[in-house]
């Protein structure tokens, strides 16, 4: 592929990866173990970017025992995507499976773990891949080459799952360019305290006692991990072309996806509204 088709997300695996040898990565793997992979993108601004993508890659004795720590034998991967129109959180998911599928040896029996379930279902199948082209091309690519059975895993985000995690980290990382700083204040900034400012006087009582009868409730962890859900499959749906939404819906769908990634966003009432009739939509167009 020429330098001048190539995608910023295909170029942005290339560099990354131009530092690790075959024979290095299958010694760090241990050469008869299978592999686990943990992926994640992040998006400063979707659309538009910049962005990040990881991947992580772990040897296991079986597939399908559940890893609860960060293994001191891995091998991990990150990289920068860097702003234009075509950046989007989703074309930064891809990018990560791209990365996992051409550092784990073709030969090993392979499962990918993802937080998106839009690269999860369109990976196995379930859905068909109608946007990003380019990329799910090179994926097949990369999967037609392999000769070792490849399995794919959905895990929810910010859950407690420490490879999970750990990717978020990194992805966040790639997106800012391995700033530090830069990615910490951007995370301080997604917290529902430091979009509204300090409170003082009367704004410092206690939520209970100031919130109106129009005023959103402090959300329960049940609805937050409902409405992440459904979040995850309204833009599923939409990237898959099953549904058609307007501009302004699209772009709320997107936000919502990087507000519900902090445990501590309050969603207004009108956010939860507006989010239930979109599912609700959606499933009976569907």
């Amino acid at each position: 592929m020429s330098q001048e088709t190539e995608s910023l997300e295909w170029r942005s695996v290339k560099e990354a990866l131009a530092g690790f040898s075959a024979e290095a990565v299958r010694s760090a793997l241990r050469r008869k173990a299978a592999v686990v992979a943990y992926t994640d993108g992040a998006c400063i601004k979707n659309p538009g970017g910049p962005a990040g993508w990881s991947a992580i890659l772990v040897p296991v004795d079986r597939l399908d025992l559940p890893l609860t720590e960060i293994p001191a034998e891995r091998i991990e991967a990150h990289g920068h995507i860097p702003p234009a129109a075509t950046t989007t959180n989703n074309r930064a998911e891809i990018a990560a499976l791209l990365a996992a599928l051409s550092l784990a040896p073709p030969d090993r029996p392979l499962k990918i773990w993802s937080d998106s379930q839009y690269t999860v279902k369109i990976a196995t199948g379930d859905y068909r891949a109608r946007l990003n082209p380019d990329l799910w091309q090179l994926f097949r690519w990369l999967v037609n080459h392999r000769t070792a059975p490849l399995s794919f895993g959905w895990v929810r985000g910010h859950a407690g799952q420490v490879l999970n995690e750990r990717a978020d980290e990194l992805a966040g990382l790639g997106a800012w360019q391995d700033d530090r700083a830069a990615y910490e204040q951007w995370l301080r900034s997604q917290q529902p305290e430091a979009r509204s400012g300090p409170r003082t006087g009367a704004e410092a009582e206690p939520a209970s006692r100031r919130r109106g009868p129009t005023e959103a409730a402090p959300s329960s962890l049940a609805e937050l991990t409902l409405m992440r859900e459904q979040v995850q499959e309204l833009l599923t749906l939409l990237e898959s072309g099953r549904i058609a939404l307007k501009d302004n819906e699209r772009q709320f769908l997107y936000n919502m996806a990087q507000r519900l990634r902090y445990p501590d966003f309050v969603p207004t009432a009108g956010q939860r509204n507006w989010l239930k009739g979109l599912s609700a939509r959606a499933r009976r167009s569907t």
